[in-house]
């Protein structure tokens, strides 16, 4: 089963998810986590599927920028894993999970061929 991890105040979570939601019909898991935030094991997985910090890092919130976090500069793992689960705005979003296959961002073409 595929997952969209997403939030429901970003609007390109919301267009994403309409993609997401075409392709993948009722086998979609959806994790909404404006109303449900990600616990430590969430993003540590998350993370590892991804394949690292720098692949879910979201940059452009103000707790990125005062740490000096960049993508070619991401932070250690640990690190990362306890203040993500403090502050989800520090995911990237969207995010599809099918099997093997990671999608970061709301990249149309890219969530229908992991989920077709």
């Amino acid at each position: 089963m595929a997952k969209l991890y997403w939030k429901s105040t970003c609007t390109t979570c919301r267009a994403a998810r309409t993609v997401a939601r075409e392709a993948a019909g009722a086998s979609l898991e959806e994790r909404n986590y404006a109303k449900e935030p990600l616990t430590e094991a969430e993003v540590a997985e998350l993370v590892d599927l991804a394949g690292g910090v720098a692949a879910v890092l979201s940059t452009r919130t103000a707790e990125a920028k005062e740490r000096g976090w960049t993508a070619a500069s991401p932070p250690a793992r640990d690190v990362y894993v306890r203040a993500a689960a403090a502050n989800n705005n520090l995911v990237r979003r969207p995010i599809v999970v099918a099997g093997d296959r990671v999608v970061v961002g709301n990249d149309a073409a890219a969530i229908r061929a992991a989920l077709g």
